[in-house]
């Protein structure tokens, strides 16, 4: 599996019958979207390894690394022809996302396509002759299906107000298990694709489906945030209201489940990376004494350029982490830092968390810039929302493409009365280029987004996609007695509460 920690993803082994995971490849470099060989004895993944993202193949027996194409181009999640002779893999060219296939033995370019929509996430199915990949058209994604013998394409979903995504074909090749985005919950959803069509059949909560070997099972995963996942496992021929979780350290991004069984002995080079156990997380510092805190100026160009000495640093290293990967000091201006406990505020904003030093609210200049692109992500009945910041280089050394399309904010005022009522309205299309997830990158270094207040529709300043906090557990007063004695902040009742005879 590929899990997301530490600031990177790296692929994850979890031999049955351990009692916990491994990393198998790290470094200062994301590895990601693993896919086991048919026959068990290597897995095909993408990296950023060389700058640009790749895919590679890493033999099981040796653990030599070795990249499949090689080009300049975004080249990313890989799925194996059941004969392992060739490879689906989805690539970035020409401001779009195209699923191609490579021979495995002379790695040359086979075909690639569709054309008039985006292509991406592709599964290959056991029978060999069709392929299921996530189709961005009109605005939303479909699952479709690729008849390699005829080449027609057929959307086997066909729901205009709904988002399908992360196709998987069982191993008998007859069904797909996929995911439904739907009012803030993913869920798994499986349908047949030969013999006579049938309605979907929802299994449970969960996203990024993957199938166990005997098809009697599928895996899933629960993100409850940024930074947390459970391994969600449930029947597949039936719903499942409470299916077995097991809570991983890290974000998981994809599984690939494999009967193949663990060499005796283990490969020298797999015994030396297990000896160390499960990668300890990291622990936040103890905050939260009275006035244990100071406010410091930090060196960026902020109406009040000051943040709690309890995160100065994390802020540092966070817009260091930042200006690295995106090849540009994003954090270098701030709308603010922090807002001084004697400067008015709206009465709905009197608790905001850039009074305590420990939040900040990024430029929102960068969007009329085209250099930030927002999308909601919602979670549950909360309305978050993802920043994606565009890299200064282009050319696929840094980012990736953007899947999902970003929120226009400034339809509300375009006149529109549905984009009025609706507080924006999406983008017609996904911007082209190169972009790096600012809110996943923030919530590693400890900054958390803040949701929407329930009525940000209609109070812009109700929306809080641009403030990140770093709350260490704490709630807002304790927070604030860190750096203030209660008397400063807590305003007195200026007259006597009249009493009612």
């Amino acid at each position: 599996m590929a899990v997301r920690s530490n600031g990177f993803s790296h692929i994850w082994l979890w031999p049955l019958g351990l009692s916990y995971p491994f990393p198998i490849t790290g470094g200062e470099f994301d590895d990601r979207d693993p896919a086991i060989r048919p026959d068990g004895g290597a897995l095909a993944f993408s990296s950023q390894r060389s700058g640009s993202w790749d895919i590679y193949v890493l033999d099981l027996a040796t653990g030599s690394t070795e990249p499949f194409a090689g080009s300049p181009e975004y080249e990313g999640y890989p799925s194996w022809s059941p004969d392992s002779r060739q490879v689906i893999y989805e690539r970035y060219t020409n401001g779009h996302f195209r699923i191609s296939i490579r021979r495995v033995e002379d790695r040359v370019l086979m075909w690639s396509g569709p054309e008039g929509m985006d292509s991406f996430e592709p599964s290959w199915s056991p029978l060999a002759r069709s392929i299921s990949f996530t189709g961005l058209a009109a605005g939303h994604t479909d699952i479709y299906l690729l008849n390699l013998d005829t080449q027609q394409v057929a959307n086997l979903t066909k729901t205009p107000n709904l988002d399908e995504r992360y196709s998987a074909f069982s191993p008998d090749g007859e069904s797909l298990a996929y995911t439904v985005e739907e009012n803030g919950y993913s869920w798994i959803y499986r349908i047949p694709v030969t013999g006579q069509s049938a309605d979907p059949l929802l299994i449970g909560q969960g996203d990024r489906p993957e199938w166990s070997p005997d098809g009697n099972w599928l895996a899933g995963a629960f993100h409850p945030d940024l930074l947390h996942s459970y391994l969600l496992i449930s029947p597949s021929d039936r719903q499942v209201l409470s299916p077995a979780a097991l809570q991983m350290t890290g974000r998981i991004e994809k599984v690939s489940w494999a009967s193949t069984t663990m060499p005796e002995p283990a490969p020298a080079w797999l015994l030396a990376l297990s000896d160390d156990g499960p990668v300890p997380t990291f622990t936040p510092p103890v905050a939260g004494t009275p006035l244990s805190a100071q406010l410091i100026s930090v060196d960026v160009n902020a109406p009040d350029p000051r943040l709690s000495s309890t995160v100065a640093l994390r802020f540092q290293a966070l817009r260091k982490a930042v200006k690295t990967r995106a090849g540009w000091d994003f954090l270098g201006t701030l709308d603010s830092a922090l807002i001084d406990i004697d400067t008015p505020m709206p009465p709905k904003q009197m608790l905001s968390w850039l009074r305590t030093g420990r939040a900040f609210a990024i430029s929102r200049g960068a969007i009329s810039k085209g250099w930030l692109a927002i999308v909601p992500d919602p979670s549950g009945t909360s309305e978050y929302w993802r920043l994606f910041i565009r890299t200064a280089l282009q050319d696929g050394t840094q980012g990736e493409p953007l899947r999902e399309l970003p929120w226009d904010f400034e339809a509300r005022t375009s006149g529109t009365p549905s984009a009025f009522d609706s507080g924006g309205r999406y983008y017609d299309q996904i911007p082209a280029g190169y972009f790096i997830d600012f809110s996943q990158l923030a919530a590693e270094y400890g900054f958390q987004r803040i949701p929407s207040d329930p009525d940000w529709r209609t109070y812009y300043f109700g929306i809080h996609y641009w403030e990140f906090v770093c709350r260490d557990g704490l709630d807002w007063f304790t927070a604030m007695n860190e750096i203030y004695s209660p008397q400063s902040y807590l305003t007195p009742t200026p007259s006597k509460t009249p009493k009612v005879a």
